[in-house]
This record gives structure tokens, C-alpha cells and sequence, in this order.
């Protein structure tokens, strides 16, 4: 039985609270995503597929930086794991049909990149700003697979909303080597290549 969807913060600090209280009211603390850029570039194109489908999903307004707080590093780490809870993954292939296909997880199933994408859609619902929400592509090093999460930029460093993990990670503590990053104007920056 698939649960209804969080919506709104309120929901979120209520689930919080029922989780009991934290060990640490310590701000959590990571480094700022600050890797070497080969160039800028146009978005992929299963993106930008998915933006014209999805009109406004794409515009990443407002502030590139949150004012991170433990308040607000629980409430994004409950809709991160209630995310993951809700979807059930099922690779593009066997989903849609396609090889590649950006999308909401509208039938509760998807891949990484339909996660990525649901959890910025309830984020930027729930008042938060789209361009301190963004995509990135990266290559699993461990497991050997492309892959795709939703990074949030912070005053506390960028961390990463994985449908492979609950909890917040830093982005450098997870066996990833990123490929791209969305920017918020809309355009992505390849990084270097080892």
C-alpha cells in the first residue's frame, strides 16, 4: 500500500517529531561542491524534454544559497526518506519504454532522475527557493552505474537528496564522481574529467 504524499513543512516537522528527538542540535557542516569545470553548457536533452513537458519545473528562481539550519536539515532529510519510501524504482527501460525519460514519478514508480526531480517539486512547494535546488549526474564508482540526485546549496555546504540513501549526505561522502551540474540559470557546467 503506497502512503499519500508529505506536503508542506508542517507535515515534515510533525514527522520529526514523532521520530523522537535528535542526537545532536549541532548544525551539520559539509564543504561546498567546488570541482574543476571543463566547460558550460546546453542541458541534456532528456531534461530539456522534461521542461518542456513540464512548464515552470525548470525555472530556478529565487536564492542560489539556503540559510541552512537544523530545522531546516531534518525537515529536507524526512521528505528525502518519504521520498524514497513512496517511489518505487523502476528503470526508464522497463517503465517507459525508453532508454533515457526525465519525469515525475506520477505512478509512484521511477528512476533516480524522476526522484530527484519529485523532491524538488515538493521542496519549491513548500516554499524553498528552485535555485538552491539542483540537478547533477554523476557515475558511481563503486557499483559502476550513471546516476542522478538533487543537490542543495547551503551556508553549511552542498548535500545530497539520494533516492539511494535516506539520510542527507555530504556530496563528497558518497562513491560519486559528477559528470554535470545544473546551474540555476539553466545551464550545466561539465566538470573535468580524470
Amino acid at each position: 500500500m503506497r502512503r499519500a504524499p508529505i506536503t508542506g513543512f508542517a507535515a515534515l516537522a510533525c514527522a520529526c517529531c514523532l521520530a523522537g528527538p535528535a542526537a545532536t542540535t549541532e548544525i551539520p557542516y559539509c564543504m561546498q561542491m567546488a570541482l574543476p569545470v571543463a566547460r558550460v553548457e546546453n542541458p541534456p536533452s532528456q531534461y530539456t524534454d522534461f521542461c518542456a513537458r513540464q512548464a515552470g519545473a525548470c525555472i530556478l528562481g529565487g536564492d542560489p544559497v539556503l540559510d541552512w539550519t537544523i530545522e531546516l536539515h531534518r525537515e529536507i532529510e524526512a521528505l528525502n526518506a518519504a521520498v524514497n519510501a513512496e517511489v518505487e524504482f523502476i528503470a526508464d527501460p522497463d517503465n517507459s519504454g525508453r532508454e533515457e525519460w526525465w519525469s515525475y514519478p506520477e505512478d509512484g514508480t521511477g528512476d533516480c532522475e524522476d526522484f530527484a526531480l519529485e523532491k524538488r517539486r515538493r521542496l519549491v512547494a513548500a516554499g524553498l527557493p528552485g535555485a538552491a535546488l539542483t540537478c547533477a549526474i554523476a557515475f558511481h564508482e563503486v557499483q559502476l552505474f550513471p546516476h542522478a540526485v538533487l543537490l542543495v546549496e547551503t551556508t553549511r555546504g552542498t548535500w545530497v537528496l539520494d533516492n539511494l540513501h535516506d539520510e542527507l549526505l555530504c556530496w563528497d561522502a558518497v562513491p560519486y564522481f559528477y559528470t554535470r551540474r545544473e546551474m540555476p540559470d539553466g545551464r550545466w557546467m561539465r566538470f573535468v574529467q580524470p
